[in-house]
């Protein structure tokens, strides 16, 4: 079975859709089956590896033949681009976060969190696989099972593509407002303080490894909310783009994680103040970390590249 799998990220865009469609090829080759994984943008290879081709396949929809199965992950694409890629005659997998479009016959994946509940119009020969339980976590956190009796320290990411501003001034209100030290995910450190550790290019093992051991995070609330529900690390999450504002909307539901809006509101600043009294509560705070692994089990990947090979044989 020839699968390939198409994303943006980089520049601009940011790592979460790389992050899952990174997961997805893993799932595949669990499976015995070699996934080519395509993306287009301006990338660093200390995020994505060497095994993956660059190329503006949106543009050059091309590329997207001669495969059984073609998985399609960006906000770039037009229903036009995608309706001709359905043309080539694959089983298409279209990877939605919000009913962005109206996608042609294929399988329609959206592993957000309440996804079920989205209104998705469906076809004749189209199969919808949605909701958390189809969560595309990165491989190390499919069995995940560390999850330490005593943490400490904040886990802090402002986004992938780069937020060194942001970062600073939630560093700098962290500082004034806790006594934890801070692990940022930055190229260097944001702020300029003995309580501060950057990390950059870490692993998806690294990553599971250093959130664990962290007593809460803040996060911008995109791929990265669902990898620190899936570690148990309470979370105060933000909002860096408009398509993070269900996920904003739905983690402050489930009561694993506390929002704070969209980083420039008016009163940003003043909720993460209110939110960290809170959230550093003991009981409060291994309640919350409680809920996390309910939602996310780890297996959405494995559910989902399951399914997608039975629809293809």
């Amino acid at each position: 079975m020839k699968t390939g799998i198409f994303t943006s990220a980089g520049k601009g865009i940011g790592y979460g859709h790389y992050g899952r469609c990174r997961a997805l090829k893993e799932g595949f080759e669990e499976k015995g089956v070699t996934a080519d994984l395509f993306i287009q943008g301006e990338c660093d290879l200390k995020f994505t590896g060497c095994d993956v081709y660059s190329a503006d396949w949106t543009t050059e929809t091309g590329l997207c033949r001669n495969y059984d199965v073609c998985v399609i992950d960006s906000y770039l694409t037009t229903e036009k681009q995608l309706t001709e890629i359905a043309s080539y005659g694959s089983l298409c997998v279209f990877i939605d976060d919000t009913n962005r479009l109206d996608y042609p016959e294929g399988i329609v994946l959206n592993g957000s969190l309440f996804a079920e509940n989205i209104p998705y119009k469906g076809k004749p020969s189209q199969m919808i696989l949605a909701g958390c339980k189809y969560a595309m976590l990165r491989r190390p956190f499919w069995d995940f099972d560390s999850y330490p009796e005593e943490r400490s320290g904040i886990f802090l990411s402002a986004g992938g593509s780069g937020a060194g501003k942001i970062a600073s001034e939630i560093c700098r209100l962290l500082l004034d407002n806790t006594d934890e030290d801070i692990f940022v995910i930055s190229e260097a450190k944001p702020v300029d303080s003995a309580r501060v550790q950057a990390f950059f290019g870490l692993s998806a093992g690294g990553m599971a490894e250093m959130m664990s051991g962290r007593l809460f995070a803040v996060s911008a609330a995109g791929q990265t909310s669902y990898e620190l529900a899936r570690t148990a690390v309470p979370s105060v999450l933000f909002g860096m783009a408009e398509n993070q504002r269900i996920n904003l909307e739905n983690w402050k539901k489930t009561g694993f994680a506390i929002s704070v809006g969209f980083y420039g509101d008016k009163n940003f600043d003043k909720l993460i103040k209110q939110t960290l009294t809170h959230i550093q509560d003991k009981d409060k705070n291994r309640s919350m970390s409680s809920l996390g692994p309910l939602y996310i089990d780890g297996q959405g990947v494995r559910r989902a590249v399951s399914m997608i090979m039975e629809v293809a044989e």
